[in-house]
């Protein structure tokens, strides 16, 4: 069984879709009356066509907790299970992203040295805009060379939103002051 919600936050609605091993979805909808078909096409894609799908806000109570705590600045790690699907370099990349640690910045060519691909940034870059798990798996905290704000799935408005949530001045300075919404 696949269950799926429509979470208000402070940003955007976000779609959240979760199997039976975890979050396999957080994707934030401009459109928010779309979420129905949205959480279908999701699960079947992640799933298949014959998965049975519902809507059930309260399988994602702690899911709604952990947001609220995190837009609020009292949440640096999130604890939710999380069962992303993607290729094996998605998941290693996304895996790469989750040691970002909150409040810094990390460029998409660094990203790739970790991974020990100096030469995959593009690919990188790719697998960062795959992510299916956008705030609790950090693609918000990666940034172009020479610290410009480029690609992100919800926007770069809304990337730049999430790192001033995080206090960021951009660069990797200290923070210098408590996050704030607005």
């Amino acid at each position: 069984m696949v269950h799926y919600t429509l979470l208000r936050t402070a940003l955007d609605p976000l779609l959240a879709v979760m199997g039976p091993a975890g979050l396999t979805r957080l994707e934030f909808l401009p459109r928010a009356w779309e979420y129905h078909t949205q959480a279908h096409a999701a699960a079947r894609h992640d799933f298949g066509a014959d998965v049975a799908v519902k809507e059930d806000d309260s399988a994602f109570e702690e899911l709604r907790g952990q947001l609220a705590e995190y837009f609020v600045g009292d949440r640096t790690v999130f604890t939710i299970e999380l069962d992303p699907h993607g290729t094996d370099f998605d998941r290693r990349v996304w895996q790469q992203l989750l040691k970002i640690p909150y409040g810094r910045l990390r460029t998409y060519g660094e990203v790739a040295r970790a991974l020990r691909k100096p030469t995959a940034t593009r690919a990188v870059g790719q697998a960062a805009g795959r992510n299916p798990l956008p705030i609790l798996v950090p693609c918000h905290r990666v940034v172009g060379r020479g610290g410009s704000l480029v690609g992100f799935a919800g926007g770069i408005d809304t990337k730049a939103r999430l790192l001033r949530l995080e206090g960021h001045t951009l660069g990797d300075s200290p923070r210098l002051e408590e996050p704030r919404l607005f």
